[in-house]
């Protein structure tokens, strides 16, 4: 009898340990222990918001989409997770399966996913769920830089259900030199790993984003208003003044919307000038950077990237212009007071501002700003040369001015892929970069809608 007594708890015993194991493996966070440390990418203080939806709502019908990020782990990972998810429910005919997979990292993005993937595993979400998901490796995976990646892949049904799924956002502690995400923006998870001696920091600069600058956390600026968004053709944010020893390094719109764009309907280019005091003027000067965003995705961060072009000392005037008939916007922000910061459309200032986020750059001293001057005289050309200018070629620029896309149409709920433009960075000397942005005008429009 004894003996059979002892089988039977041997068996419970083990079961129970099977159900624990698969809980901590998708279900469980457990408290870390002596020997484990666990790293955020976020303030866990701060409160999370579900702003990164993994459905596209294709133009094809389908509502399926996948985001990654790619990290550096300074010990052995022993876990992956997120604090959070949000998801559909099936009475709504919107639950859906999400795939999580990690890969070891390869070359790049598209090569490291064509690799053995270390986790492979799908979840139903049927409703939100809390402390999901998380993963755990044993053995540990050896120190290194990694591709995490997640994936809807529950389409849009016959019936017209809409599956979602949406990873949680908020205030980021690391830039992008530490992670890299891929097509709708920083979402926030934590990786656990073995307690190293003398470790304070387990995310490491990536291979290959090694920076000559201290590149500060992203902060919010104005946050988003519950109502009120406005599309824009011409749109001026002049800046407070660059503090000491510091540069602006990025600037985004906050999930700035689009409307019933397709691929290719939803560019933005940019200029930044010196900042005179008046608009006008400041257009007319030199541009001192510039840059486009290909193909923004609907309710996405308009990231600008300016790396150390926008030196300490001075305001700037940065002009976004739409490139196309894409109809594309901003979310309006919620501030009393906004510090600094002046709004422009077409050059009159506006009452009114933008959800916003900033993020500034340590860089010392970078020594005198360079001149437009030569340092030398010009050698001069031999009389007995003579050089023949060729003769100009003429330019032709249609003025007609394209139909505006439809601003009364809701914009999409989710997200999409953002191609922040890169700056430069330098040390002890900085050269600034000149592009000309050649800018059809268009007939000027203003709208404004209500969420």
């Amino acid at each position: 009898m004894k003996k059979t007594v002892a089988i039977l708890l041997a068996l419970v015993t083990a079961i129970s340990m099977l159900c624990l194991n698969a809980y901590v493996e998708e279900g469980g966070q457990p408290s870390t222990g002596e020997n484990t440390v666990r790293a955020y990418t976020y303030d866990e203080n701060n409160k999370h918001s579900p702003s990164i939806w993994l459905n596209t709502f294709d133009y094809d019908g389908e509502c399926t989409g996948t985001d990654y990020v790619i990290f550096r782990c300074a010990a052995p990972l022993k876990a992956v997770g997120l604090p959070e998810l949000y998801a559909g429910k099936s009475e709504s005919d919107s639950a859906c399966t999400v795939r999580f997979e990690l890969f070891k990292w390869d070359a790049n993005a598209e090569q490291t996913v064509t690799g053995t993937d270390l986790l492979a595993k799908e979840v139903y979400f049927d409703g939100d769920s809390k402390d999901l998901p998380y993963f755990t490796f044993e053995p540990a995976l050896p120190a290194g830089q990694y591709l995490f990646r997640i994936s809807q892949l529950t389409p849009e049904s016959e019936e017209g259900g809409n599956p979602y799924a949406v990873l949680p956002i908020a205030e980021m502690k690391y830039a992008d030199n530490k992670l890299e995400f891929g097509l709708r923006g920083p979402f926030v998870f934590f990786i656990e790993c073995e307690k190293a001696e003398g470790v304070l920091d387990y995310f490491l600069n990536l291979e290959g984003k090694e920076s000559a600058i201290e590149i500060l956390p992203e902060k919010t600026v104005i946050p988003r208003a519950p109502e009120g968004v406005h599309p824009f053709h011409e749109y001026g944010i002049v800046t407070p003044k660059v503090p000491e020893g510091q540069v602006l390094y990025s600037l985004a719109l906050i999930e700035a919307p689009t409307w019933r764009n397709k691929n290719g309907d939803s560019d933005v280019a940019f200029d930044v000038f010196k900042w005179t005091g008046d608009y006008g003027q400041s257009v007319s000067g030199k541009s001192i950077c510039s840059g486009e965003i290909f193909d923004h995705q609907d309710n996405s961060n308009l990231t600008l990237k300016f790396g150390a072009a926008l030196r300490y000392g001075h305001r700037y005037l940065i002009v976004l212009y739409r490139a196309n008939d894409g109809a594309i916007g901003y979310y309006e922000g919620v501030s009393d007071s906004v510090e600094d910061w002046e709004f422009y459309e077409y050059g009159e200032e506006l009452d009114y501002y933008p959800a916003m986020k900033t993020a500034y750059a340590n860089v010392g001293d970078l020594g005198p700003e360079p001149t437009e001057e030569p340092t030398e005289e010009p050698t001069a050309v031999p009389e007995t040369t003579p050089v023949s200018e060729p003769e100009p070629t003429a330019v032709s620029s249609d003025s007609t001015s394209k139909p505006e896309a439809d601003p009364t149409e809701e914009p999409a709920t989710e997200p999409g892929k953002d191609k922040g433009c890169g700056g430069f960075a330098g040390s002890d000397s900085i050269i600034l970069l000149a592009c000309a942005t050649v800018i059809v005008l268009r007939r000027r429009r203003t709208v404004s809608r209500e969420q």
